[in-house]
Parts: C-alpha cells; sequence; structure tokens
C-alpha cells in the first residue's frame, strides 16, 4: 500500500490546540497592560487625596493659629490700655497736690473704678467681660516732691524713687572736669541709710571751652568718671533725668546707681554745691518722711504705685495677670 503524504497546514488553517495557545498569550498581555493602567491610575488618585488633604490641614492650622493670636491680643491690648491709665492717673492726682494721703488714695480709687468701667464697655463692644480692681496690697503711700534746691535740701527715707528729673539752668553750671567735680560741681547725693556709701551724681560746664554740660559719677565722692556730654543751645534749664537715663531727652546710661533699684536699703537724697544754683527737682519718691531745707513747703502726700488684678474673658479665652503700675 503506497504512503500518502499529508502536507502542513497552510497559513489560517491552524488547529485549535495552536489557536487556544495563542488566544491565551493575547489575553495575559492585555491583563497585564489593564493591570499597570489601573495601578497608575490608583497612584494618581492617591497622590493627589494626600495633596488636597495636607492643604486642609496646613490651611486648618493658619486659620487656628490667626484666631488664638486675635484671641490673646485683645486681653493684652486691654491691660496695656489700664497699665497707661492707671499710670496716667496717679501721676496727675500727685499734681494736684492733696493735703492728705487719704484724700489722694480716694482720688486714685475713684479713678480706677471710672476707668475699670470704661475698660468694660470697650471689652463688651467686643465680646469680652474686663474687670480692674486693686488687690490686696493696694496702694502705696508716698511723697510728690517739686521744687527748688540747695545745699540743705534733702529727701528723706526713700526705699524707691521715680520719674526724678533734676533741672539746672545752663548759665549757672559750674566749670570742672570729672577730676574736680567733687569739689565744684552741682551734685546730687544718694546717701544709704546705716551703709556708710554714698554715690553722686554731678552736673557740670566742662572747663575745656566748649558749649557743652557733662555729668560725671562716682560712689564714696571718688574716682568720678564723665558718662555723658550734651551741646548746650537754648540757655535755659537742662532737665537731667535720673531714672530714665537721659540728658535734655538724650540717652545717658548709668546715672542712677545700681545699687538702689529695686528693694534697696532706705536712702536720703541730698545736694551739694547747689547754693547760688539755677536748680529744682521733680520726683516721686517712696517715703512718708517730709523732705528737708526748701522742699519742705514744696512736698504733698502722694500715691507712689498702685499693684491692680486685671481680668479678661471670653467664650474662648480666660485671661488674669496682676500687674504693678509705677510710671516712670
Amino acid at each position: 500500500m503506497a504512503d500518502v503524504n499529508v502536507p502542513p497546514a497552510a497559513d489560517g488553517d491552524e488547529t485549535d490546540d495552536e489557536r487556544r495557545l495563542r488566544d491565551g498569550d493575547r489575553f495575559r498581555d492585555a491583563d497585564r497592560g489593564q493591570l499597570l493602567l489601573v495601578a497608575g491610575l490608583v497612584m494618581a488618585v492617591s497622590l493627589v487625596a494626600l495633596v488636597v488633604l495636607l492643604n486642609a490641614s496646613i490651611y486648618s492650622e493658619n486659620l487656628a493659629t490667626r484666631g488664638i493670636e486675635a484671641a490673646d491680643g485683645e486681653p493684652l491690648e486691654i491691660r496695656a490700655a489700664a497699665v497707661d491709665g492707671t499710670g496716667t492717673l496717679i501721676d496727675a492726682t500727685n499734681r494736684e497736690r492733696h493735703d492728705s494721703y487719704g484724700s489722694a488714695e480716694t482720688a486714685v480709687e475713684d479713678g480706677i473704678t471710672d476707668l475699670d468701667g470704661r475698660l468694660a464697655r470697650t471689652a463688651a463692644e467686643r465680646g469680652g467681660i474686663s474687670q480692674l480692681n486693686p488687690t490686696g496690697d493696694g496702694l502705696r503711700e508716698g511723697r510728690y516732691v517739686a521744687g527748688s534746691v540747695d545745699d540743705s535740701a534733702a529727701v528723706r527715707d526713700a526705699e524707691r524713687t521715680r520719674a526724678f528729673v533734676f533741672a539746672v539752668g545752663e548759665p549757672s553750671l559750674p566749670d570742672a572736669s570729672a577730676s574736680t567735680a567733687p569739689g565744684t560741681a552741682v551734685t546730687v547725693v544718694f546717701n544709704r541709710t546705716g551703709s556708710n556709701t554714698t554715690h553722686e551724681v554731678y552736673v557740670y560746664d566742662p572747663d575745656d571751652g566748649s558749649d557743652e554740660a557733662a555729668v560725671a559719677t562716682a560712689t564714696n565722692g571718688t574716682d568720678a568718671t564723665e558718662t555723658c556730654r550734651l551741646e548746650t543751645v537754648d540757655g535755659g534749664r537742662l532737665p537731667v533725668d535720673l531714672t530714665a537715663g537721659t540728658i535734655d531727652g538724650e540717652p545717658c546710661p548709668g546715672i542712677w546707681p545700681a545699687e538702689l533699684r529695686g528693694d534697696a536699703v532706705p536712702y536720703d537724697i541730698e545736694f551739694a554745691n547747689a547754693d547760688g544754683v539755677d536748680a529744682e527737682m521733680t520726683a516721686t519718691a517712696l517715703t512718708t518722711t517730709e523732705p528737708d531745707g526748701p522742699l519742705a513747703d514744696a512736698s504733698s502726700p502722694a500715691v507712689y504705685d498702685a499693684t491692680l488684678r486685671f481680668r479678661y474673658r471670653t467664650a474662648d479665652v480666660r485671661f488674669e495677670t496682676t500687674v504693678r503700675v509705677a510710671p516712670g
């Protein structure tokens, strides 16, 4: 019997097994492409969602921070108004020169009550409640001193001094230098009670031919050091603010003795080389002792300072603080 040769299948005449294998490969390729596409889409959506959430978080935090700062600023602003108003009230009351401390104290307390009412109205307009009143320490008695000085003038037993301005007529300034100041310059002496220690502030016209005024300081009258100079122009009184550290408004640091800052040993404020000099002083001292010399008739009972409790409250903020007001 003759052999029969079967020719191979022509193109397009695939067997069923070959067709199934080819279709399976195509499906697997399509599945991998779809998976890659879906995975890329998921990652893109996730990144967008993350950016949106991050931006929302930052925005919310910024809003919350701004809200807190605004809320904190309101009580601080009203507190500053309370301090400034009380300081102005104390100094204005002292300048009225009351005959007794009780009268000055009542005037300041009445003024604080009025200031409390005005601050409360301001707070209410902002949706808050405020309260200002003296603490148990309340007000402290002092002396308001304002008048001319000579070598007999003195302020006794001062525990503290504020707003101390010493003014000297420029034409009457004695000629001196730092080395000769103890014997010739008009001098403010802080004599610390019981310590055998003095601190001096000298004001003079430098004897070098310049049209200037100078200030020097010393301890126990030795080793005087010039701290500042200022050109004189109008020939009027030259104000030296000892507590603020200025001469005619210009900075002159180091005038006030460091040992007298804060709660110090009581001291007397005295003057030397002031006879025949056009000089005067203004100060508020924490003392109940009447001054000596021409200052005896130039002083009056005064309120030295006030310790106050300030409260402020809103729906979101509670603020309470104690503040001591001693202007200058």
